[in-house]
Order: structure tokens, then sequence, then C-alpha cells
């Protein structure tokens, strides 16, 4: 019994040895799956958040074998994660069949849809990260960075390094993304494209959604009005919303008939 109770006590110590910073903000159940997560992925170590915002932390974590990885935690009870399931899934045909229960399911969806998303961004060549596993309100993605230290956002880069070169090159992925991975990010901005080695990378796509949603259109304008105006700001030429637009394959969705690119 004796040597039961310290087999217990030592494994304890073992998992809390995981975490470099432990954070306040993760509830038992997600520190258990932080738990398994390690195990089925030979984690070494998690390290303290990298960003943080309304919906989800990431945090950097090192395999044994030195590869790092970025792990997101989707908070398990947020208003803010119940709004934004329902802005962008209802209407999206891949989740016409959801039927949601608790809010841990919901954001166990939240989860598996970025996943999802990474995925076809992947298999579409867009530069984004690759997806590695999703565990309920965990997933883990390849790290965009170097020795666990993120990449700067674009709104973070210095002003020599916004150049209409990098401003073509978002622009490119975004077409890539409508036209091969038929999906419209939804919440494109400075604050969700990462730059590193002079390239662009799109991320924060849990709330993106396929080209035949039918805000589709209205949220695909919106994402290229951002992005011109951030470079616009930073006195860089852009090209007008319509034109690049015409270039995409959303245009003639049905009741989506504010561009035609036919003509």
């Amino acid at each position: 019994m004796i040597n039961g109770k310290k087999r217990k006590e030592e494994k304890r110590i073992k998992d809390e040895d995981l975490f470099k910073v432990v954070d306040s903000t993760i509830d038992s159940r997600t520190y258990l799956s932080l738990i398994q997560i390690a195990r089925r992925l030979d984690i070494k170590e998690y390290y303290g958040a990298i960003s943080s915002g309304k919906e989800a932390k990431v945090y950097p974590a090192l395999t044994r074998d030195g590869k790092w990885y970025a792990v997101k935690i989707y908070y398990v009870s947020t208003a803010a994660s119940k709004r934004a399931l329902e802005k962008y899934t209802l209407g999206d045909p891949r989740f016409k069949d959801v039927n949601i229960k608790t809010t841990f399911q919901l954001i166990e969806i939240w989860a598996r849809k970025e996943y999802k998303n990474l995925a076809r961004l992947s298999e579409a060549g867009v530069s984004a990260p690759k997806p590695i596993f999703v565990f309920r309100n965990i997933l883990v993605m390849e790290f965009i960075g170097e020795e666990g230290v993120r990449a700067p956002l674009l709104k973070e880069i210095p002003e020599e390094g916004i150049t209409e070169e990098l401003y073509n090159a978002i622009i490119a992925e975004v077409e890539k993304m409508v036209n091969l991975a038929h999906l419209v990010h939804g919440d494109l901005s400075e604050y969700n494209i990462m730059v590193w080695d002079n390239r662009p990378y799109i991320i924060d796509v849990s709330q993106s959604v396929d080209i035949e949603h039918p805000n589709a259109l209205e949220l695909l304008q919106r994402d290229l009005e951002n992005i011109n105006r951030f470079f616009e700001d930073h006195g860089v030429n852009v090209e007008p919303v319509e034109d690049i637009l015409g270039r995409l394959e959303i245009s003639n969705v049905k009741g989506n008939d504010v561009y035609d690119s036919s003509g």
C-alpha cells in the first residue's frame, strides 16, 4: 500500500514537471488532457502562454527529441466562443447536423473545426501552421518561430518589413485559401497573420467558413478591406478589393451578388 502511494506521488510529481509555468486558467480536466497529449506526442515540457485571445491561449511545447509545437487551449466556458460558434457555423454545410448539448461539447467542436480548417489549408498549399493533433479542447499545431519564441504578427514587424512584396504574398495566400481550400478566413487582419523568414502565415482559423456559407462573400470582402487598410496606412500601394474578388471563385455563390466575376 505504501509503495502504491509512493508510485502515485512520483507520477504526480513527474506530470507536474511537464509544466514550466502552471497557468491558473487551466482547469483540471484540461490539465489531465495535456498530460495525455504529452504522453502521445512525447512532449517533455509545456511553457508559458505566448498569445492570449478571447477564446483561447497558445503555449509552446517541447518534445523530448527537440521539436516545438504550438498548443492552443480553448477556454472551456466563454460566452464569446458560443457567440462566435453560432455566427461562423450556422449556414456552414459541414456543420448542418451538429447537435450541441453542453458548453464543453461546443468548445470541442470549435477545436475540431480549426483542426479541419488547418488540414484543408495544408492540403491546398496555403501558408499556415500544419495541424498535428486535436483532443477535446486542445489543438496541437506546427510552431511558427524558433526555440519557443513565436514569429511576430504582421502588426509587430518593423516598418521596413511592411512592403508591397509582403502585401502581394498575403493576397496570394488569400487567393489559394479561397480557390484551392474553398475557405474564407472570416477575421483576417494584421492580428492573425504571422511573418517568418519574409513569409506570411495565416493563423487563427477556427472561425473560417466554407465558401458556400451564406455570409462567405461578406466576410471575404471585410478580410480584404482589413488587409488593404493596414498596408495603405503604411504607404503601400494596394489593389482594389473589387479586382481581387474578380479572381476568386466565390463571387457567383448563390445569394451573393455583390460582385460578378464574369464582368
